[in-house]
């Protein structure tokens, strides 16, 4: 299946009549993409017009941005240039937000990148503009120097001399010294002769040719590989063994003797009696059984050790081919006597570094796979010297100075590397492929791993909800070798996203590969694969599912009516009388007219339908990543360590103080004025990990109660039949943080779908999420059961949105939560019972028959689906309130992805061993 790109197509006539007619054509801004292999188009177009293309792509993005054109020189114009280009590029960004939200933006949103290449190019915005104008609201003199408002300071009062124009190296040695008074010139030289010491040491990098490692000597506690010539090795095969057996017959026979040290140990002790009493066995039983596994193996093939002469039909030839390994074994030197017969020693296992192969990294493809492109060769496309030695992990073991190879094609120059492609695209951007049957992937500068590797990672992240250092410190401690080779755990978070970011994308189709701007950052590249693959938190793997669990034979009738009141559960009140109400008052709700009262009086049970009845369960999980924290913004932040502001409201109000409503220069390196710093000190101590309560987070663990914990509800926790009034903040010393992440699953436990809820579980985002989970009629629920279904229904009924779903969908409330909410809510006794025994919903319950013959009464669906997936993702809380939001997010996805995927194949092994139920009999303890 072709999966669709993205394109950002704006058509300037349309967009404004002010636009300059040389942008009135139509232009594209191709966004990252997943498309089939094979469906890319290669362009002839040269380095220079593909060059004024993107510079015109940049000065359209700017028109519509309204940034002003004296901001897109790319010339040097000093400190005061940079820093109004920094704040231009703020304003830029804020105004592009502002249009996405409001759906004024005509396409999807460009990449960051493209918003900062309007400017200046990435690398200088990455290693000066954020670096020192991030954190310039520290510094409020050079702040109010920067911005040349009314009474700003002098150059001299600043800087300490007069310059005619400042640079970022001078800005670098004011931060460090305060001054630039006997400073600027040594700086500046130092910088040099670094510069110059860079550019020798490269050139010496150049020449110098890295070698290659010889053969390692064995390590410690094993011997080294048998050291014969292989004309006595031929010599023998020939003579003992069948001239018609093949190559790999006689290597399994030579790894058969090698890998068995221990075993031939025994048995040349056995043939070389010591103590009185023992007899010398020239064939014992030790070498038999290692014949009889041979044997066993080979099949058939065990002919082929024989001569004609020596193979019995009618016998088993076990001592015979016995004998042959013994004479093999001596042959080989493993054998812990001498010629003589005196002990020399016991065999130590064989180490294989001897015979390690070669390992190389080079691409799969072997001709061009571009589409209008020839099946060309591909040339190998770097030069011997240059060509780079890296580390690979394969599975578990470590190979040192393995060589990188590129492939090239000479027509269109596609480059072809082991685990992407590189082409430039229609728009004249080099664009990266990433492929799904990469065999290794590139973690680190130097640093690669196989697949086996990397999916170890995700399983061991999703089985053990370990974070990337945990996984870090496993693997190292296990398999870290005697060379000081580490992971990292850099490396271990690349390969997480590398492995899933393919196997989400090969979901649907192994041949639709990822396709993003080259040169991207992990960050970049996570945030981007989510708004790609993500599909606003939809898991693909779970369209169309339909199973025993979770869809139910349409049943206009119920089986039984063992009583009349609506409000009796399933489970709870067979035996039981049903609590009363508790409220005398029996309207449906105080907010719902007459009119809508009516609109809600219908039976429980849905409408006839030719399919299956099916439900999906929703529950939410109080968590989420940070975001900014001024009023209403989710934005992220500038700085993930210790920030407040996204780089929009730091710009703003980052030299301020962070009290709520006050206005005053804050104190160097606190947030807070001289007022306010009683404020921030009692922040500052009850979030530093040295102090008790810094010590409590750390310890806490989700679902765990503690004993300094407060018992009752928590103040986080919002009630599931009302509405939360969100506190006002006052302080914006931390950052935001998103209050929920909402799943929707089937009660199989298949996930359907998720999504972070900013400020509140209410039932206007629940409803709102479900319409875009259930965007046509074809495509919802009959059953959507949530905790607060009853407060969820009063407001579709109020909104009116109630119109949509009573064609299709019944809410009701979980089974827990129901027993709570039937004795106080007079419209969630009567509409939202999960299971009632009145026979009012026929679809709820079935009759199921003990092992007696007995009838009982079950509930169709299991209610409790979401409860026990959010207890299971809540394992992951203390990784997930670390990450960024573009990692929280993909992070949560590739969670839920992998535990649908999981979820479905324990389904289809369940369904194999109902139709074949003593396929695991031999497994019964």
């Amino acid at each position: 299946m072709l999966l669709v790109c993205h394109i950002y197509s704006f058509n300037l006539i349309n967009i404004s009549n002010n636009i300059q007619s040389t942008f009135q054509a139509s232009l594209q801004f191709t966004s990252p993409s997943v498309t089939a292999s094979g469906s890319r188009r290669s362009t002839s177009t040269s380095a220079t017009s593909a060059s004024s293309d993107t510079r015109a792509e940049y000065d359209c993005l700017a028109t519509l941005l309204g940034v002003d054109s004296q901001f897109r020189d790319r010339g040097e114009g000093g400190l005061l240039v940079a820093y109004r280009k920094y704040k231009a590029y703020l304003a830029a960004l804020q105004t592009l937000q502002n249009m996405t939200t409001a759906g004024t933006w005509p396409g999807n949103q460009p990449p960051a990148q493209d918003l900062i290449e309007i400017f200046v190019s990435k690398s200088l915005f990455y290693s000066h503009y954020r670096v020192f104008f991030g954190s310039i609201s520290k510094y409020p003199q050079m702040l109010a120097w920067l911005e040349q408002g009314d009474g700003a300071p002098s150059n001299k009062k600043v800087w300490g001399v007069e310059r005619d124009v400042y640079r970022f190296s001078h800005l670098k040695t004011w931060i460090k010294h305060g001054t630039l008074v006997g400073k600027g010139d040594e700086e500046e030289e130092k910088g040099k002769g670094r510069a110059r010491g860079r550019r020798r040491r490269r050139m010496k990098g150049v020449l110098r040719k890295e070698p290659i490692r010889g053969t390692k000597p064995p390590p410690t506690g094993q011997a080294g590989f048998p050291d014969i010539k292989f004309t006595v090795f031929s010599e023998f095969i020939a003579t003992h063994f069948s001239s018609k057996v093949s190559l790999a017959t006689v290597l399994l026979v030579l790894f058969t003797i090698i890998d068995n040290p221990d075993l031939l140990n025994l048995h040349f002790r056995q043939k070389n009696p010591t103590c009185e009493g023992e007899n010398k066995t020239e064939v014992s039983g030790w070498i038999k059984s290692l014949a009889r596994g041979l044997q066993d193996r080979l099949g058939k093939k065990t002919r082929g050790l024989f001569k004609k002469s020596e193979f019995n039909a009618d016998s088993d030839n076990i001592t015979t081919l016995a004998t042959k390994l013994d004479q093999f074994a001596e042959l080989l030197a493993l054998t812990p006597y001498d010629d003589e017969g005196k002990f020399q020693g016991q065999l130590q296992p064989v180490s294989h570094s001897a015979i390690q192969p070669v390992q190389t990294i080079c691409p799969r493809s072997y001709v061009c796979e571009d589409m209008d492109c020839k099946p060309r060769a591909l040339l190998q496309d770097t030069r011997m010297r240059d060509i780079p030695l890296v580390t690979l992990v394969k599975g578990t073991v470590i190979y040192q100075n393995v060589p990188v190879l590129t492939g090239k094609c000479p027509n269109c120059a596609t480059l072809y590397m082991a685990d992407h492609e590189r082409f430039k695209g229609d728009n004249g951007h080099l664009t990266r492929a990433y492929l799904n049957s990469a065999p290794y992937l590139k973690v680190g500068q130097s640093m690669w791993v196989d697949r086996i590797f990397s999916t170890a990672v995700i399983n061991g992240i999703y089985s053990f909800h370990a974070s990337p250092s945990a996984y870090t410190e496993f693997w190292n401690n296990s398999y870290g070798n005697e060379d000081s080779i580490q992971i990292t755990r850099r490396h271990v978070w690349q390969a997480f996203i590398q492995e899933s970011i393919r196997a989400v994308a090969g979901e649907s189709d192994p041949d639709a590969h990822l396709e993003l701007r080259d040169g991207l950052s992990i960050k970049e590249v996570t945030s981007q694969a989510f708004d790609i693959l993500g599909d606003s938190g939809k898991i693909g793997s779970a369209n169309g599912h339909t199973c025993s669990e979770c869809t139910q034979t349409y049943r206009s009738t119920p089986e039984f009516i063992p009583t009349s009141d609506p409000a009796a559960v399933v489970g709870v009140d067979e035996s039981q009388k049903v609590p009363t109400l508790d409220i005398s008052d029996d309207d449906v709700s105080e907010n719902v007219s007459n009119k809508q009262k009516q609109v809600v009086d219908l039976d429980m049970d849905v409408d006839y339908t030719p399919a299956p009845v099916n439900m999906v369960v929703l529950d939410g999980i109080v968590m989420g990543p940070t975001h900014c924290a001024y009023d209403n913004c989710t934005s992220d932040l500038t700085n993930a360590r210790g920030g407040s502001f996204c780089a929009y409201h730091e710009n703003l109000y980052g030299a301020q103080c962070h009290v709520r409503g006050c206005r005053k220069q804050s104190v160097d390196k606190t947030k807070a004025c001289d007022k306010h710093q009683k404020e921030w000190f009692k922040y500052t101590q009850q979030h530093s990990r040295q102090h008790l309560a810094g010590v409590r987070r750390m310890l806490q663990r989700p679902g765990v109660s503690m004993p300094w914990e407060e018992t009752g509800i928590k103040g986080n926790i919002q009630p599931h039949d009302e509405n939360l009034t969100e506190p006002e903040r006052k302080n914006y010393f931390g950052p935001g943080r998103f209050y929920c992440v909402e799943t929707v699953c089937a009660p199989c436990g298949v996930v359907i779908a998720w999504a972070k809820f900013a400020k509140s579980e209410s039932p206007t985002n629940i409803l709102q999420f479900l319409e875009t989970v259930y965007p046509t009629e074809e495509s919802r629920p009959n059953y959507i059961c949530i905790d607060k279904a009853c407060l969820v229904l009063r407001t579709s009924v109020v909104n009116g949105s109630w119109d949509m779903w009573k064609k299709t969908s019944r809410f009701i409330v979980d089974s827990y939560h129901y027993i709570n909410h039937r004795t106080t809510d007079s419209l969630c006794r009567k509409y939202c019972n999960p299971a009632p025994l009145d026979g009012s919903a026929p679809n709820l319950v079935v009759v199921e028959y003990d092992k007696d013959g007995q009838p009982y009464y079950k509930r169709a669906y299991n209610t409790q689906a979401c409860e026990q997936l959010n207890a299971w993702l809540g394992g992951f809380e203390s990784i997930l309130k670390r990450l960024t939001p573009g990692n929280f997010s993909w992070f949560i996805h590739v969670m839920l992805f992998y535990h649908t995927k999981y979820v479905l194949q324990r389904q289809k092994q369940k369904g194999k061993r109902v139709s074949d139920p003593e396929s695991d009999s031999d497994n019964e303890m």
